[in-house]
């Protein structure tokens, strides 16, 4: 039986609760001294360890931002296309003043990013952007929230590990998806704790000097790049094989997904306004 801990089968989440933690776990790792002294001032007692899943704990109370976790980018789309890939709000007219931001993933990581960036809102409003990044900035860098397949693999059946079930704590049970497959179980799979994880994450980052790099746009079409390469049929199995072809993979994205979450926090810190 998999465990796919509060994940459902047609979950939406990015990364499931360890894999969201371990991102943010590199990101505070790589921030600089203004960035350590602004989150600080902004999420008080809390981390970005702590605030990693809230994005998903409040989605049943803000549902207008379920469109925010993910970018729905064609199979065969060669490039993100904003007005293919991103839809408006409802009822704004393309191009409006009104159109300013959109509802995917990739709107919406800039979006955080300014309001954590400008002094004049709140502090409560520029620690929940806070909150936001980096959280979304984890989706993004899971690959199946950037490919419209099937709603990013949800509605693809697979067997993980030779198990058809995967099911909640409480015993509930689904039938596993690819989606699910990638937000927990290839990263459970490993069967390394957040600390042990996330000092592997930093020493290939050291060994194989990785940087943040690029604009969320190229983010996304990189997740989508992985997520075409790493698809299963319906009812394909993830063996140790499949595990060994694709680990490396979420290690890095784990890995460049927190460096490039603490250069957005970074950047965004040093030039508040």
């Amino acid at each position: 039986m998999c465990l796919l801990v509060g994940l459902g089968a047609s979950s939406l989440e990015g990364w499931g609760p360890q894999g969201h933690r371990l991102v943010a776990i590199v990101a505070a790792n790589h921030l600089g001294p203004a960035a350590r002294t602004g989150v600080q001032a902004l999420l008080g007692s809390q981390s970005l360890v702590d605030v990693a899943v809230w994005a998903d704990d409040v989605r049943d109370d803000l549902v207008q931002t379920s469109p925010w976790h993910f970018v729905n980018i064609p199979i065969d789309g060669a490039r993100y296309d904003r007005d293919r890939d991103c839809p408006r709000q409802p009822g704004i007219a393309a191009g409006s003043r009104g159109d300013t931001w959109r509802d995917c993933v990739v709107d919406r990581i800039r979006y955080n990013q300014e309001r954590l960036a400008n002094r004049s809102l709140d502090r409560a409003d520029r620690a929940i952007a806070l909150k936001f990044l980096v959280h979304l900035i984890g989706d993004l860098h899971q690959p199946f929230h950037a490919i419209g397949a099937e709603r990013g693999g949800n509605g693809i059946r697979v067997s993980v590990f030779g198990s058809p079930n995967c099911g909640y704590p409480d015993g509930a049970g689904f039938p596993c998806n690819l989606h699910a497959l990638w937000d927990s179980e290839l990263i459970a799979h490993r069967k390394l704790n957040d600390r042990a994880y996330a000092a592997e994450l930093e020493r290939q980052i050291s060994a194989r000097r990785w940087r943040a790099s690029g604009s969320a746009a190229e983010w996304a079409m990189e997740s989508h790049a992985l997520a075409k390469g790493s698809l299963l049929p319906e009812r394909g199995e993830a063996n140790e094989a499949y595990y060994r072809a694709n680990i490396a993979k979420i290690d890095e994205r784990l890995a460049v997904g927190g460096l490039r979450l603490a250069s957005t926090i970074n950047d965004a810190l040093a030039s508040a306004r």
